[in-house]
Parts: C-alpha cells; sequence; structure tokens
C-alpha cells in the first residue's frame, strides 16, 4: 500500500514538473530599459515655458525619463505590457509614473484583437510612442495642444480588426477615460491663485475659462484607420486617420479629427542600415463647448493645427531632421491657447555597442514663434541609452 501511494506520488510529481515546464516554454518576457538626459539653455528666462509635453526638456539639465519595460507572451493569443518612467517634472523633482499596463488578445477568429487596461490610445502619428521612439528631442506641438501634455493615456478597452485587404491595415475602436495626472502645479503658480484670492478677484475669476479644460477627459469613444502600403521593398506610405469624441474638463462635449501620412525611402530595402528618407504631413482639427465655472460665459470654439517633418538618414548612423509645426489658437474668453510656430532643426547620430545596447545622440535647435510677436530661441543636447532588444507590444 505505502509503495502504491508512493508511486502515485512520483506520477502526481511527475505530471506536474512536466505540467510546469509546458507553461514556462508557452511563456517569455523581454525587458527593456531606455535612459533620456537633456541638456540646454533658451533665450526666455523661463525655460520651461517653452516646454509643451511633460517630458520636454524644462531646465539647463532635465532627466527626460528613465524607462523600465516587460513585454510578456503566454501561447498563442495572450500578451502583456507594463511600462513605468522616472523623470524630473517642471519643479525639478523626481516623479514617477507607470505609463502602460495593459493585457492584449491577439490572432483571435476573424483577424480582431483587443487590448484592456492603461494605454497610450492610438491617435496620430505620435501619441501612441515612447518617448524613445521620438525623432526629435521634444514632442510635436499638436500632440500635447489636442490630447494632454502626456499625450493621450486611456483607462479602457479597445477592440482591433486587421482589415482583410491585401496591405496591412488595422481599424481600432477604443472606449475610455483619460488617465488624470498628478503632477500639479508649480509653486509658483499656486501663490498666485492663492493671491489672487486673498485680494478677492473673484468677478475675474468667474469669467476666468482655461483652455486646458478644453481636452478630452471622460466617456471618450476612440476610432483609429491606420495602414501601410508597401509600393516595394524599398518605399512605404503609412496612413492614418483618427476621430474622438466625449467629455472634456468642461464637462461639455468636445471632437477631435485627424490624419497622418508617412513616407518612408530606405536604400537598402529590408535590409539595416543605408540612406533613407521619411517625410509626415499630420493636419488635425477639434470643436469643443465651453462654459465657465458660474455658467454665465458659455459657447463654442474650434481650432487647428499641423505637424510635418522630414528625416534624412546617412552614413548609417546619422540623421538630419527638419519640422514645422503649427497651432491655431483659440481667442478669448479662453485663456492659455495661444497662436505658436515651431521650426527645429536635428542631427542624430545613433550608435550601435552591441546588440541589446544601443542609443543615439542629438543636437537640436528650436525658434518659437508665440503670440504678439515674441520669438524664442533654444539649443538642447540629447542624449539616450538603450539596453534590450526591443520589440514591445503595442
Amino acid at each position: 500500500m505505502r509503495t502504491t501511494k508512493l508511486a502515485l506520488s512520483a506520477i502526481g510529481l511527475c505530471a506536474s514538473i512536466a505540467q510546469a515546464n509546458e507553461l514556462l516554454d508557452n511563456f517569455s518576457v523581454d525587458f527593456n530599459a531606455h535612459l533620456n538626459m537633456a541638456a540646454g539653455d533658451s533665450s526666455l528666462k523661463d525655460t520651461a515655458a517653452l516646454a509643451t509635453h511633460a517630458h520636454d526638456p524644462n531646465d539647463h539639465f532635465t532627466l527626460q525619463g528613465i524607462e523600465l519595460s516587460a513585454s510578456a507572451r503566454y501561447g498563442q493569443h495572450l500578451q502583456g505590457f507594463i511600462s513605468g518612467l522616472g523623470f524630473y517634472n517642471e519643479n525639478n523633482e523626481f516623479d514617477g509614473e507607470i505609463e502602460e499596463v495593459f493585457a492584449k488578445f491577439v490572432e483571435l477568429p476573424g483577424g480582431f484583437e483587443a487590448r484592456g487596461g492603461r494605454m497610450l490610445a492610438r491617435v496620430g502619428s505620435q501619441n501612441n510612442q515612447h518617448m524613445h521612439s521620438w525623432d526629435f528631442v521634444d514632442a510635436n506641438l499638436i500632440t500635447t495642444r489636442f490630447l494632454g501634455d502626456e499625450g493621450l493615456i486611456s483607462e479602457g478597452g479597445e477592440l482591433s480588426w486587421w482589415l482583410p485587404f491585401e496591405h496591412k491595415s488595422l481599424f481600432s475602436v477604443g472606449y475610455s477615460n483619460a488617465l488624470a495626472h498628478g503632477h500639479g502645479h508649480s509653486e509658483e503658480e499656486e501663490g498666485h491663485d492663492e493671491h489672487d484670492e486673498e485680494e478677492g478677484h473673484d468677478d475675474e475669476h468667474e469669467e476666468h475659462i482655461e483652455g486646458e479644460n478644453a481636452l478630452l477627459q471622460d466617456e471618450i469613444i476612440n476610432f483609429r484607420l491606420k495602414g501601410i502600403y508597401q509600393f516595394n521593398d524599398f518605399r512605404s506610405l503609412t496612413y492614418g486617420a483618427s476621430y474622438l469624441t466625449g467629455k472634456n474638463g468642461f464637462k461639455e462635449r468636445g471632437h477631435v479629427i485627424g490624419t497622418d501620412f508617412t513616407y518612408l525611402w530606405r536604400e537598402n530595402g529590408f535590409e539595416p542600415k543605408g540612406n533613407h528618407v521619411r517625410a509626415i504631413i499630420e493636419p488635425i482639427y477639434r470643436t469643443f463647448d465651453f462654459k465657465s465655472d458660474d455658467g454665465d460665459v458659455k459657447g463654442s470654439a474650434s481650432e487647428w493645427g499641423i505637424h510635418s517633418s522630414v528625416g534624412y538618414g546617412f552614413l548609417d548612423d546619422w540623421e538630419l531632421g527638419a519640422r514645422y509645426d503649427y497651432t491655431q489658437g483659440v481667442d478669448e474668453p479662453i485663456e492659455g491657447l495661444g497662436r505658436r510656430h515651431r521650426t527645429s532643426l536635428a542631427l542624430t547620430r545613433g550608435f550601435d555597442l552591441s546588440e541589446i545596447f544601443k542609443g543615439h545622440a542629438r543636437l537640436q535647435y528650436n525658434y518659437d514663434r508665440l503670440e504678439e510677436s515674441q520669438s524664442e530661441n533654444s539649443i538642447w543636447l540629447q542624449v539616450q541609452l538603450d539596453l534590450g532588444k526591443g520589440g514591445e507590444i503595442r
């Protein structure tokens, strides 16, 4: 009897080990780490005032981000992704956040896939990219103006369908709320608000309408179509169209619509290295309803913007980039949504130290033209270090 129990126990142990091995065989995880640092100066005393994205350079030295991420895959259908980010905020304090954490089901019947959790929403050419994938030191103007100071980070669900076209194309629809960031206002801004209250400027505050509230926040429905048309091994066109609607910070309805086109030519086709040309054009438009806190001032407003850039890669590891961004701005009574132009020139030198250790150094000049013909200049040197094999789950 004892021998039988021992035999059954041994069989059970072997079965558990085999099952564990099978689980491990079907499971894999890839880790990646990225470090972004920038140093520079501007003609504006308050350099941070030129930054629009939460991770744009905002001081003479900026730790833009230490990003740690993991991409997990189990079997044929289940994937997961998590990304954490540490950085210096506008008050030169170290801050951190979980930027993305979601589960994804792929290769479902009918060509469908689904994501759920916290995600960089599929909107435009840049919003779904992490900072280490940017072509310039800072974010383009339209991402921050129309989507938020960290872009649009959604908390919700998304269903996508690989369309039955000859070329690769994906249609996605999502429902979510925007992540509420806790970076807050600077001490100077908070002190200014307290001073106004002490002085009794109640009438001014009743008519004060902050443009930041035009951003979509709740009950956001997001549609996105993205496709890649491969002319041949050397030339391709990536096209996209996005539409969002939901409640903004005024608790009113807002709408955002945009398109984007990216042309890419690679001298060596699908092979690495070689010269390349990349050109992007991306117009965007929004309309939104607004009202003051007391409801006495209300109405509708609209604005448009455009992002355009071109990059020329040469000598395998060098790229010369140029960018022009424009946001139309919104007139009174909306505040904080002024017209703005930005022209940028960037020279990037990439380097591959090993299969898993890469990076780049980038020198960039910005010319900003703000409202009332105010012109500002800034120059930045960015160093980025990448550890890992890439291949993040998107």
